[in-house]
């Protein structure tokens, strides 16, 4: 029982001494805490809102897509005999990446093109003979189709042997290689073959700015890889068909030309200035308090600052447009705040 009761006394005594630094802490807190003087005036510098033109920019990121690109597939099903390409190269239009195994064709063409001749030539004997009545025109016209029938066979051989070859259908870089030497193929893509030549920077546009892009129109685009250039672009295609966030897919066409950085999956902005068709009232955006949900401005009123919420509409990055809550010819405190709270006596500083 003796043991309980010290036990206890104990955790009185801590309790108690906790509690003491928890109010000592509070009170070093209170002496350190800057409390406006709201007797004193504070001298801040004011900025008379006025209407006047607004200008505000709007940004949309995408990234690049290449002009052209497509996964290269065989014709021909067989084994790899030969490779003229590796991954990085810089093909040309008509280049032969690949060789099937044709061995087999070529040995049937041999005969073929025999069959073909001798039909040929059949074909010619009968049609001389036919005008001193030597044959019928059935025979000649049977000749004639045996002749056909193998010139058919002839050209699909021809066909065969030339889809083993596997050829650039345009000049790019082989951007992946999935093939090697003795490999069969089928209908798997054997290598990627993308143009650079000029790229396509993809945008999500919403419908409240879409009216503001039109074909053909140029604009200029910043690479977040690159951000002190520009580079120049034309706006090529717009969605007619927004998504379910009611944006709109916009593509831009950038010519890249061989002393060009840019390249395919990279990042990039493009950046438009819209002017309003009315002027309005906006202020600093240094006079800005608060949240964007519940924005606030010190207003000057008879040598106070009268903190007052507003309703903001777009903003360009220096000025806000002000849609209620402030009247023409107001003033708003832009320097200074940190040292007041509502109605607080201030100086305006000249």
């Amino acid at each position: 029982m003796k043991k309980n009761i010290i036990t206890i006394v104990i955790i009185v005594i801590v309790l108690a001494a906790l509690t003491y630094r928890l109010v000592s802490n509070v009170e070093v807190a209170k002496n350190k805490a800057y409390i406006p003087e709201i007797s004193k005036a504070v001298v801040v510098k004011a900025y008379e809102v006025v209407k006047s033109d607004f200008k505000y920019e709007f940004t949309y990121s995408g990234s690049f897509i290449p002009n052209r690109e497509i996964m290269l597939i065989p014709q021909s099903q067989g084994e790899v005999t030969g490779i003229y390409f590796k991954e990085g190269d810089l093909v040309g239009e008509g280049k032969v990446l690949l060789q099937v195994d044709d061995a087999m064709l070529q040995s049937q063409l041999i005969a073929a093109q025999a069959s073909f001749d001798n039909a040929r030539t059949n074909y010619e004997r009968f049609k001389n003979a036919s005008t001193s009545n030597g044959v019928t025109k059935m025979q000649v016209d049977g000749n004639y189709l045996q002749m056909k029938t193998a010139e058919s066979q002839l050209k699909q051989l021809e066909i065969g042997i030339k889809k083993s070859k596997l050829i650039a259908p345009f000049r790019g870089s082989i951007t992946m290689r999935n093939v090697e030497l003795g490999s069969v193929v089928g209908q798997s893509p054997v290598a990627r073959l993308t143009d650079i030549s000029s790229l396509k920077l993809e945008i999500n546009v919403p419908e409240t700015d879409i009216i503001y892009f039109e074909n053909g129109k140029n604009v200029t685009i910043k690479s977040q890889l690159y951000p002190t250039e520009q580079f120049q672009g034309k706006v090529e295609f717009i969605s007619d068909r927004g998504d379910e966030s009611h944006n709109y897919l916009v593509k831009i066409r950038v010519d890249n030309n061989s002393k060009s950085k840019l390249k395919a999956g990279m990042y990039a902005s493009v950046t438009l200035a819209k002017k309003m068709s009315e002027a309005s009232l906006n202020i600093p955006r240094l006079a800005l308090l608060g949240s964007s949900k519940k924005p606030q401005v010190y207003v000057v009123d008879n040598g106070k600052a009268i903190l007052r919420e507003i309703v903001i509409g777009r903003s360009n990055g220096t000025n806000i447009e002000v849609l209620k809550g402030i009247a023409e010819g107001e003033k708003v405190i832009t320097n200074g705040q940190i040292n007041l709270v509502d109605s607080s006596l201030i100086t305006i500083a000249p």
